[in-house]
């Protein structure tokens, strides 16, 4: 029996199938994955955005986010990033992460009652150049770096930073852990790290689990390559759109820098007294345009 590939779990669509069901499996996934990333054992966590619609998958422009509210009250956002963004990455994160704040503020609660909030992005693509660790955490902090309030947080995992481990442990960080899951669940030439992690972490192991599961649904399977084929096409299409602009923007610059030159020629051959028509028939400006030149 032929073998149906993996799917990527890097891929919005499956990322969030595997980690927003109301699953046991999915449940245990989803609270390892964000304990590793805010530093505490999350007991339970509830999706408030389950539904995966086919307008969702259709529409290149939706986040497929998952949005949590955690066994204490506080809230996380989230997000698998493959592709890279047009978008300022800095000030999408400050939104969401904001967002997420003020909006327990809008249902009555007074500022002293306002839970903790966590956006988490994972990206396939490096987002902070200037830092070399795999992890950042973003918070408001004094300019000597005291804490100022730790309600506001923002984790990035950014995958292209992640370093070979010798070995895989139950000491090893979890985020890390994580990442090399990501990195490494479709390559076949990784699957010794691959079965190391499943032995070592019981959510890596009910998200692998999922991930067959997705891999064999051809309902979920389908949507997949429905959702990358209409990406795909946006960007092809903003890439073709950004040439055209680039030939338009050369073909328009290279006629303006023409056209002033000539209006510099006949600047200096109206002083030397050549006639209209000759400074015409040269330049190729009209009457009105050598008068003013």
């Amino acid at each position: 029996m032929h073998q149906i590939p993996l799917l990527d779990p890097r891929r919005d669509v499956v990322f969030k199938t595997i980690f927003s069901k109301s699953t046991k499996k999915s449940s245990i996934a989803r609270n390892s994955i964000i304990s590793a990333f805010i530093g505490r054992k999350v007991e339970s966590s509830t999706v408030l955005n389950p539904e995966l619609t086919i307008e969702d998958i259709r529409n290149k422009a939706t986040r497929l986010d998952i949005l949590c509210i955690l066994d204490d009250g506080s809230q996380v956002n989230l997000e698998m990033q493959m592709c890279n963004t047009t978008d300022s990455m800095e000030d999408r994160l400050c939104y969401y992460c904001s967002q997420l704040y003020t909006g327990q503020e809008s249902k009555g609660l007074p500022y002293e009652k306002l839970k903790p909030v966590y956006v988490i992005l994972i990206s396939n693509q490096t987002i902070f150049d200037k830092y070399d660790k795999y992890l950042s955490l973003i918070q408001y902090r004094f300019e000597d770096g005291t804490m100022f309030s730790n309600k506001l947080n923002i984790f990035t995992l950014e995958l292209s930073k992640l370093e070979e481990p010798v070995t895989i442990t139950k000491e090893m960080d979890p985020v890390q852990r994580w990442g090399l899951f990501f990195t490494s669940a479709i390559q076949k030439e990784r699957k010794k790290i691959l079965e190391a992690l499943i032995e070592t972490d019981e959510g890596i192991n009910m998200a692998e689990k999922l991930l067959y599961e997705v891999t064999q649904n051809d309902y979920e399977r389908a949507a997949v390559f429905e959702r990358e084929k209409i990406l795909t096409d946006y960007y092809a299409g903003l890439a073709s759109a950004e040439q055209q602009g680039i030939k338009q923007g050369k073909e328009e610059g290279m006629e303006e820098g023409i056209k002033k030159r000539n209006l510099e020629i006949a600047a200096i051959m109206k002083s030397q007294g050549f006639a209209i028509e000759q400074i015409s028939n040269i330049t190729g400006l009209t009457e009105q345009e050598i008068q003013k030149a």
